[in-house]
C-alpha cells in the first residue's frame, strides 16, 4: 500500500469513527440529559491540565498523573479512539481518551479524571456515565469487553460498583479492570 492509499484508509477510518463516537455521544446525552456530551477538544485538555493547580479545601487531593494537553494529539491520530468530555452547565466535569484494541474486541479507557472540585457538579456519576458511553462505542463497534487501563488501586473498589472486574494483567507490564459486554 503506498502512502496515498494509506492516507486515504486513515481519511475513511476518521470519518468512519467519528460518526460512530457521535452517536455514542447522542445516545448517551439522550440517557443523561441534564449534561452536555461531546468530543475532547485542545480547550478541554488545557482546562483539565488546570485541574492540577486548583487549590480549594474540598477539592479531591489526588490528580492524574498525565498532562491531557500531551497526550491529546497523540489520540487524534487514532481514527478508532474512544473520546468524551461530561460537562454540566457548561463546566468540565469529566474526561475520557481511549480506544479499540487492535483487534477489536476491547474498548480501552486509558485515561480517565473527573473534576476534583467537590462537591461535583455531576456528584460522583462521572464513572457510570463515562461508563455507559463507552459502552455503547463498544456495541457500535463490535467489541465484547470494556477495559480500565492502568487504574490507580485506590479506584479498584470504584470500579468493581461499576461492574468492573478485579484489576490483572492487561498486556505485558500494563494493567487493567474489565467488564464483559
Amino acid at each position: 500500500m503506498n502512502s496515498n492509499e494509506r492516507r486515504l484508509d486513515h481519511s475513511q477510518a476518521e470519518q468512519r469513527y467519528r460518526e460512530y463516537r457521535k452517536i455514542a455521544h447522542e445516545v448517551t446525552q439522550e440517557e443523561f440529559p441534564e449534561t452536555q456530551i461531546a468530543g475532547v477538544t485542545y480547550n478541554d485538555a488545557l482546562e483539565a491540565d488546570r485541574w492540577k493547580s486548583l487549590a480549594s479545601s474540598g477539592a479531591r487531593s489526588t490528580r492524574a498523573d498525565w498532562y491531557w494537553s500531551k497526550e491529546y494529539p497523540h489520540y487524534l491520530n487514532r481514527p478508532n479512539r474512544f473520546e468524551l468530555t461530561v460537562k454540566r452547565g457548561g463546566v468540565l466535569c469529566a474526561i475520557c481518551l481511549g480506544q479499540l484494541s487492535k483487534n477489536g474486541t476491547n474498548v480501552r479507557m486509558n485515561l480517565i479524571e473527573s473534576t476534583p472540585v467537590r462537591p461535583s457538579p455531576l456528584q460522583m456519576r462521572a464513572l457510570p456515565i463515562i461508563s455507559f458511553a463507552a459502552s455503547v462505542f463498544a456495541d457500535i463497534v463490535g467489541a465484547n469487553e470494556l477495559w480500565v487501563i492502568d487504574p490507580k488501586p485506590a479506584l479498584e473498589n470504584l470500579y468493581k460498583e461499576e461492574g468492573f472486574g478485579s484489576r490483572e494483567v492487561y498486556h505485558g507490564p500494563r494493567v487493567g479492570q474489565r467488564r464483559i459486554l
